[in-house]
């Protein structure tokens, strides 16, 4: 009967041993999906941000042009906001999902959607996104003259290609996610 009661209680002791490992290997497993979750939204975030831009004109100077430009000394001057309703408070600092005109409360959108009509300006945008299953995402990008043939160097002077640079931030991951696009005209 002594053995027995000792293979029990050796039994019992494998068994716990076995249950915490599990248990511990589960929470790790779920806390790597959550983050995995988090990073995975922020990325989506900030791709909607370069979709958005894509539908907008290369530069203020080109949009309804039915003949292109031939030299880049024709673009702008300067990069962001080129109109008052592009401005804040018509488009607010960070923006936010809005029920106002011209949205309606069953069509909310971000006021840069309908307010911006060109790439640049975008530059020192902001947006704040709150997801149903996180809050407080921080979406902010910055636009630069580029380089064409490079478009990770930027440039000092007016190019044919402008890179965005796209940042979005979280309480709930660790680091910054950087996306980056180039356009062309």
């Amino acid at each position: 009967m002594g053995t027995n009661v000792i293979l029990a209680v050796g039994a019992l002791v494998i068994f716990g041993t076995f249950l915490s490992s599990s248990n511990r290997l589960m929470t790790v497993n779920t806390q790597i999906a959550e983050q995995n979750e988090y990073y995975i939204t922020a990325i989506s975030l900030g791709q909607s941000l370069i979709a958005e831009a894509k539908t907008k004109a290369f530069d203020q100077k080109t949009i309804g042009k039915l003949y292109p430009y031939t030299t880049p000394d024709s673009l702008s001057l300067i990069l962001g906001q080129d109109g008052l309703a592009e401005q804040p408070p018509n488009v607010p600092i960070p923006d936010v999902i809005s029920t106002a005109a011209p949205y309606n409360v069953s069509n909310p959108g971000y006021l840069s959607t309908y307010k911006y009509n060109d790439v640049d300006d975008y530059n020192g945008y902001q947006r704040k996104v709150n997801t149903p299953r996180a809050e407080g995402y921080l979406v902010w990008s910055t636009v630069q003259y580029a380089s064409p043939t490079y478009p990770d160097s930027t440039k000092s002077v007016r190019t044919f290609c402008k890179r965005m640079n796209v940042y979005v931030v979280s309480p709930f991951i660790k680091d910054t996610v950087k996306l980056s696009y180039a356009f062309t005209y």
